[in-house]
């Protein structure tokens, strides 16, 4: 793999203050696109979601502005905020139906555990990650730390916001790159060497539980990240695995110090209705703890894709063992040049 040793140049390299003080970053569904969602969610309500395919669920007009979302979320500043689903008068059902059949015009649904899962729901499921070694961080209401998921880009679903906290975070992976070449370029290649990642039970089949990946790959002339702290630590569970050393230690702490600089990151509210889209190549995203409602009805209630881009960037191949990438090499032409 070759090592970059410089500046990172990237539509993808914003700021948090300079993205929160434009529109650059958010979609509002106009009228005419709720009514090509309601028309498409009657059309396709019969058909068991995962096997609603793009042309079960027209969109016509909504279709190019997601293709144009997409663009921008893999080729562009990485992520986008769409707003406004009336999840307020669908069912559960529909507003999953609604997701999915939007992702089904912006890409190709990819496993997200083990068994090959391709539509989550992501709950508070009062499981402790100390206790259960296989739990995953959404699966709770524990802070989640900046990190990214799999496949190209995710797109998540606010159907229902927590009683308190919650709040969202999304930082540049790119920026975060750039600060720690210009801070400190010796740990900078600290993180274009491999680290340990607990898979937490969700490895690839014939795959081993830890996944030995850089945090940083430059590849195909662009930047890639797989970034997840609490897997990190969490490897060291493991008698084979190496103790961290020293200098992975300092790269790891000076990537959370960024991502958590409110000169780097945006914070924002994820209201009902909200879908976020992000790059899981090129945007690290973070959840504050929350507080939930008693009630299982009134409580937070999150929806999630990870699509694979037919025209996605060239993959190289160390992430072709990860649970995170892995499946994208199935994609036809997605292996490296």
């Amino acid at each position: 793999m070759e090592l970059r040793t410089e500046h990172v140049d990237d539509p993808a390299a914003w700021y948090g203050p300079d993205l929160a003080a434009s529109e650059q970053w958010i979609y509002r569904l106009s009228m005419a696109d709720i009514a090509e969602l309601d028309t498409a969610i009657v059309g396709a309500r019969d058909i068991s979601l995962r096997q609603v395919s793009r042309d079960d669920f027209p969109l016509d007009g909504l279709a190019v502005k997601l293709a144009a979302i997409a663009k921008e979320v893999d080729r562009g500043i990485g992520t986008m905020l769409i707003k406004g689903l009336p999840v307020d008068r669908l069912s559960a059902d529909e507003a999953a139906l609604a997701l999915w059949g939007m992702g089904q015009h912006v890409g190709l649904p990819q496993p997200q555990d083990a068994a090959r899962e391709v539509f989550h729901h992501v709950r508070d499921t009062g499981d402790k990650l100390d206790i259960n070694p296989n739990l995953r961080v959404y699966q709770t209401n524990a802070e989640q730390q900046f990190h990214n998921d799999g496949g190209d880009l995710v797109m998540l679903l606010c159907r229902r916001a927590a009683k308190s906290g919650g709040a969202s975070r999304m930082a540049s992976a790119v920026t975060v790159f750039n600060e720690v070449m210009k801070r400190d370029p010796a740990l900078a290649e600290v993180l274009q060497q491999p680290f340990h990642f607990d898979a937490r039970g969700q490895q690839l089949a014939g795959h081993p539980p830890v996944q030995v990946v850089p945090i940083y790959v430059w590849y195909g002339g662009r930047l890639n990240s797989l970034h997840k702290r609490h897997y990190v630590d969490f490897a060291q569970r493991f008698e084979d695995v190496p103790k961290l050393t020293d200098a992975q230690v300092a790269a790891l702490d000076l990537v959370d110090q960024l991502c958590a600089d409110p000169e780097i990151n945006i914070g924002f509210e994820m209201e009902p209705g909200d879908i976020q889209v992000a790059s899981n190549f090129s945007i690290f995203h973070a959840r504050d703890a929350f507080e939930d409602y008693p009630d299982p009805a009134q409580r937070r209630h999150m929806m999630r894709l990870w699509l694979g881009l037919a025209d996605g960037r060239p993959l190289p191949a160390c992430y072709h063992g990860t649970r995170e990438f892995g499946p994208l090499f199935e994609i036809p032409g997605r292996a490296g040049p």
